[in-house]
């Protein structure tokens, strides 16, 4: 079974209803299966998807690559039909989308709703991820020790989590030099997420939060002088094409979810349920530390900057702050902020040694 392009580029020019995304994404598999001749079986269960980014870019690969998967954890009983990136919709509406049946499965980027998901904000905070990989694998392991940090979505968001991971650290991608934190100050700025903002503003410079191709459109028009994101950011929306220097500063690492329509997933067997959310490990090893390494393969060494020893102790110091309002924010929700963070902290202290 092969994963195919939507040929609905047009899509997103007309208001399109539930009912005629429908009617469209039937009338494409049934082309389809005529193209391929009278011996060919139609899947049994359709699942709709929209790509995260343009083809030819990480994101766009993995996929593609978890599609294959779930077509063959169900034996071709279902089959993936993928959609152009925001042609069904917006990056910010992904949730709705998906738990609404206009989409069966879809990425949930947590930054774009904000207050939502207080759990995963809890790795936003400046200064305690090193890398992603680390940070993922603390929160599955904070997820069994308490399970109210996988308690993501409500009944009436009516999606499944099949996958939540922790992203890539944040650093500045300028259209000009920023060496020092005082480079910073009287800039504008956007950010990945609220916590981005947060210290930014705390920096001196102004800033709000932006998706990945609004920031694109921002650089360009130069409406703002650069953004505080993941590398993965500046492969898959391009913006090595509005940006030159790059800052090192591994803060505010966002967090994501993997989501599938609740009704779809309950036509899976057990069986096929099961497996899908297995693939948790599978997926996230195959996951955008390649779009950091695509990023970075092409920029010139003298383009990119690292703090000195003593700017970065200042300014994990200046960031502790935001720690505590986790705690709070946590203990408001229902959640044992200080004790989580502890045990976070000393999760990523302890894997960090081995």
């Amino acid at each position: 079974m092969t994963n195919k392009n939507s040929t609905t580029d047009g899509m997103s020019k007309h208001g399109l209803s539930r009912r005629a995304f429908g009617g469209l994404t039937i009338a494409t598999l049934a082309g389809a299966q005529l193209a391929s001749g009278p011996a060919a079986a139609a899947a049994e269960i359709e699942l709709k998807m929209q790509f995260a980014s343009p083809d030819g870019t990480p994101w766009n690969d993995l996929d593609r690559r978890y599609a294959k998967q779930i077509e063959t954890i169900t034996g071709g009983r279902a089959e993936v039909t993928f959609f152009p990136p925001n042609s069904v919709t917006p990056f910010k509406d992904w949730l709705q989308s998906t738990g609404s049946g206009l989409l069966d499965i879809g990425f949930v980027w947590h930054p774009v709703l904000p207050g939502k998901f207080v759990q995963m904000e809890l790795f936003a905070l400046p200064g305690l991820s090193k890398n992603q990989t680390l940070a993922s694998i603390v929160y599955w392991r904070l997820r069994d020790k308490f399970p109210e940090m996988g308690n993501l979505f409500t009944d009436k968001d009516n999606v499944v989590d099949l996958a939540t991971f922790v992203a890539m650290g944040s650093h500045l991608h300028t259209r000009e030099p920023v060496r020092t934190l005082p480079d910073v100050k009287g800039k504008v700025f956007a950010a990945q997420d609220s916590a981005g903002v947060a210290v930014l503003e705390l920096l001196g410079a102004s800033a709000s939060v932006m998706v990945g191709p609004d920031a694109y459109l921002a650089l360009q028009r130069g409406a703002v002088d650069g953004v505080l994101c993941a590398w993965g950011w500046v492969n898959n929306f391009k913006l090595n094409e509005v940006t030159t220097y790059h800052t090192l500063l591994n803060l505010n690492p966002g967090s994501y979810s993997t989501v599938m329509n609740k009704d779809t997933f309950d036509r899976l067997t057990p069986q096929e349920q099961s497996h899908l959310t297995d693939l948790r490990p599978v997926y996230f090893f195959y996951n955008t530390t390649d779009g950091a390494a695509a990023a970075m393969s092409t920029i010139p060494a003298e383009n990119i900057f690292s703090l000195q020893a003593d700017e970065a102790a200042v300014l994990a110091t200046q960031m502790r702050p935001f720690w505590d309002e986790w705690v709070k924010k946590a203990d408001a929700a229902g959640i044992p902020g200080q004790e989580i963070l502890d045990e976070a902290v000393r999760l990523m202290k302890l894997y960090d040694q081995n």
